[in-house]
């Protein structure tokens, strides 16, 4: 730099290489990411099908804002001497602190997996937050399909309208419009819970009912239909559901002579085990192993290894708890590969399979659990059959893609059963139930579940994650299992 005639000039070299260090420090982030896995959107009838695309910031998936804004048609204001962003959604508002792993949601402080980040003057968010928006009922025209990654707005036309509850005497029922037949799939009738899908329908909003014999309970639109989900009282005894004229109806009775008449259908523990409904075998699956790292965990312990304690540590409270036999698809440090251990489970006539991983870097980062069952409507998948079991000299014969199916309504009752025993003991921490396509679970004849749990829960009597270790985790399990089974004996 020299001075001449009271001006500041700088020599060209210097002015050019000042000018690729500027450029460098403003195109390097967004150069040096990658994409990431895309995210569908479907948007019904109105507009094509498309694509987002989050890239990777640091090994982390993010998404713009700006896509974010147009599928969601929010409103963005920026502020770039604080470094905030607010993105308006209808009523409610998502404000964004650059570097700051946190977000108001009107107002209230969530926390993030990864900070918002600022690349070449637009706003990324971690891609977690694109499902976030549907759990945290932000957005209410469209669903989150976990499984598939897709947000599916819904129809502008409602198959499913004004579900309401009406106590009548010794009947509860759920009323609601209905614009065209549904087909209902009842996943498990239980004395304490009800369970049905509503094949291809939608519906208008989400709803909670509690009244009458149902204790608590709700409807909501799921990935291939409307869900109902009612919790019962003690006293239930019966149920019955009818599609049709226009209307759709769910009743529930604590009346036996309404059963025993049968203008009900009876309530009765979920099918597992075998003709006398005992749980003889049990199939525990360390997810990983040999080659197969998994996921890198905390302190740099792999998924298989963390899996495989885990795994043995459940063995070791389910035998405190049950008589059954508890089997493991591997005992040590090898390669097993998935179909190989449906054969484990279904050559040793298990009667529960519970697959073990863990996550560290995904969308439970910061503590939790998710507990994974096929979806109802099965895999979906190309090679899947719709064939009748064949019974040849005795034996029954299932197609392998779909031996799940049947079971899938005894899964997602376990399943339901352990997510609510671990939100009961860890009430701070997000527990989630999902359904989805699970390559691990398809061939698998028994009820099947996958639980996956964050952050790493290490070994030692002092490794604590959110306040529990992998024995309490186990423990809890465990528990939830003796009191399925249990239940189910009836």
């Amino acid at each position: 730099m020299r001075l001449a005639s009271g001006r500041v000039t700088r020599a060209p070299g210097r002015v050019a290489a000042f000018i690729l260090a500027v450029a460098a420090l403003a195109t390097s982030p967004a150069s040096a990411a990658r994409m990431a896995s895309p995210i569908s959107v479907d948007h019904a009838e109105e507009r094509p099908a498309e694509k987002i695309m989050p890239i990777l910031i640091d090994g982390a998936s993010y998404v713009s804002t700006n896509d974010l804004a147009r599928i969601f048609a929010a409103t963005k204001y920026w502020r770039p001497e604080i470094q905030k962003l607010t993105l308006r959604l209808g009523e409610h508002t998502l404000r964004f602190t650059i570097d700051a792993p946190i977000v108001l949601v009107d107002e209230t402080g969530r926390n993030l997996i990864e900070p918002a980040r600022l690349i070449q003057g637009v706003v990324y968010a971690p891609e977690s937050i694109v499902r976030q928006i549907f759990e945290w009922g932000l957005f209410a025209d469209a669903t989150w399909d976990d499984a598939t990654r897709t947000i599916r707005f819904r129809s502008p036309v409602h198959v499913v309208r004004q579900a309401q509850l009406f106590p009548r005497g010794r009947v509860t029922e759920i009323s609601a419009t209905l614009l065209r037949g549904l087909p209902p799939r009842v996943l498990y009738a239980t004395p304490s819970e009800i369970r049905i899908l509503f094949e291809g329908g939608t519906l208008d909003t989400v709803r909670s009912f509690e009244g009458g014999i149902v204790t608590g309970g709700s409807i909501r639109e799921v990935a291939g239909g409307v869900e109902l989900r009612l919790r019962l009282g003690a006293d239930a005894k019966g149920y019955a559901v009818s599609v049709g004229s226009g209307r759709l109806k769910v009743s529930v009775t604590d009346d036996k002579d309404l059963v025993d008449a049968g203008l009900f259908n009876k309530l009765e523990p979920v099918p597992i085990g075998g003709p006398d409904r005992d749980v003889r075998t049990i199939v525990i699956d360390p997810g990983h192993g040999g080659t197969d790292l998994g996921a890198t965990l905390r302190g740099g312990m792999s998924e298989k290894d963390a899996a495989l304690d885990l795994a043995r540590a459940l063995r070791s409270a389910l035998n405190q708890r049950l008589s059954a036999r508890v089997i493991m698809t591997r005992e040590s440090d090898v390669v097993v590969s998935a179909a190989r251990r449906a054969e484990i489970a279904n050559e040793a006539g298990a009667d529960l399979f519970i697959s073990i991983h863990l996550d560290s870097e995904g969308s439970i980062k910061g503590g939790g659990f998710r507990v994974f069952t096929l979806s109802p409507g099965g895999t979906g998948g190309e090679g899947e059959s719709d064939a009748i079991p064949e019974d040849i000299d005795g034996v029954t014969l299932r197609p392998w893609l779909g031996a799940q199916t049947s079971a899938v309504g005894s899964s997602m009752a376990l399943a339901q059963a352990i997510a609510d025993s671990l939100q009961h003991s860890f009430p701070g921490t997000p527990v989630l139930t999902r359904q989805g396509p699970m390559r691990i679970l398809e061939p698998v004849v028994c009820p099947a579940i996958m639980l996956e749990s964050a952050p790493a829960a290490r070994t030692g009597p002092d490794a604590t994650s959110r306040g529990y270790t992998i024995y309490d985790y186990a423990r809890i399990v465990a528990e939830a299992i003796e009191k399925f089974v249990k239940a189910a004996r009836g």
